[in-house]
């Protein structure tokens, strides 16, 4: 496992999100998630194949009880690096008491749940559309109280629409981010916020690599509004074919290879998914004509196809 020693942390290059072992998650995960004693199993592979870093979030179901119930099950345990979240929502927004206080208490379950006095990296979960400046006036006041009384070691933020939201490195309280990134979705690049990131020492961990498990479905069973992406995915089918390359190694390596970013957040249900994804670090460069018909292909891709928060399925 590669790592990155960034703001005191010794970063993975691969974060096991736990979305889908706190919940029923993602588009192509019919199985929902496992039980209990399965989640147990996956965390403790994880952990020997040295990937030291869990991303949950309040609102991902069980996720956080479950992680917290198996780190304080194994004391012999490797030092492992949490990211958790919280929101605000829109009503609390104009009040910035109520919006500390909804933060506050969502951070100090989080400690309860995940058993720890302080959450290593806090980001606060940012839903599509919520005003920016009305966050810009609190969220730096909130995360600095957060770090004064010790419940929080390093402040960020998670994004899910890259436009408008570079104010967030305007200021220096946020210094990580997660971001979505992959071969459909390319905003954070194209506008310069990924080397902006990389600029300014941030800690970058890049989501949806998969968009969720879009990629591996057959254009032919999309419905909603995603039967908009069967062309994009048939596009992406024949580009992993003439690179002589999985869906998945294309797409991996194509965010692996993105100088920015510092760890690629990603979900498993299985131990094989997750013996899998390693070896997917270890893979072979995208030729450089494919990365190039990657970047024109998918250069301005529709919103509702690259936000899954857009989806009618």
């Amino acid at each position: 496992m590669e790592y990155t020693e960034l703001r005191g942390y010794n970063i993975p290059k691969m974060t096991l999100g736990t979305v889908a072992l706190g919940m029923d998650y993602g588009i192509s995960n019919p199985a929902g998630k496992p039980v209990k004693e399965k989640s147990f199993e996956i965390l403790s592979t994880a952990l020997s194949l040295g990937i030291n870093a869990f991303d949950t979030a309040r609102i991902y179901g069980d996720a956080e009880r479950l992680v917290g119930n198996f780190l304080n099950h194994d004391e012999n345990r490797p030092k492992t690096n949490l990211i958790t979240k919280f929101v605000i929502s829109n009503n609390n927004l104009v009040n910035i008491e109520l919006a500390r206080t909804q933060v506050y208490e969502s951070v100090k379950s989080s400690c309860s749940f995940l058993k720890l006095k302080q959450i290593p990296i806090c980001l606060f979960h940012k839903a599509l559309g919520q005003n920016m400046e009305a966050l810009m006036e609190i969220l730096p006041i909130i995360f600095a109280d957060l770090k004064n009384d010790g419940l929080i070691d390093l402040a960020g933020v998670s994004i899910y629409n890259p436009y408008g939201e570079e104010m967030f490195l305007e200021h220096p309280v946020f210094e990580a981010f997660q971001v979505p990134v992959n071969v459909f979705d390319q905003r954070t690049i194209r506008n310069g916020m990924l080397k902006q990131m990389h600029q300014g020492n941030k800690i970058v961990f890049a989501r949806s690599v998969y968009l969720q498990g879009l990629f591996f479905l057959s254009p032919d069973i999309l419905k909603g509004n995603l039967v908009n992406a069967r062309p994009y995915i048939l596009a992406l089918q024949d580009l992993a074919r003439q690179a002589s390359m999985s869906i998945a190694e294309l797409a991996f390596s194509y965010v692996r290879d993105l100088e920015a970013v510092t760890s690629i957040v990603f979900g498993a249900t299985t131990e094989l998914q997750l013996h899998e994804n390693v070896k997917l670090l270890l893979g072979s460069k995208i030729p450089l004509k494919i990365k190039q018909s990657i970047e024109s292909l998918f250069n301005n891709m529709p919103e509702d196809i690259i936000t899954p928060g857009l989806w009618t399925t």
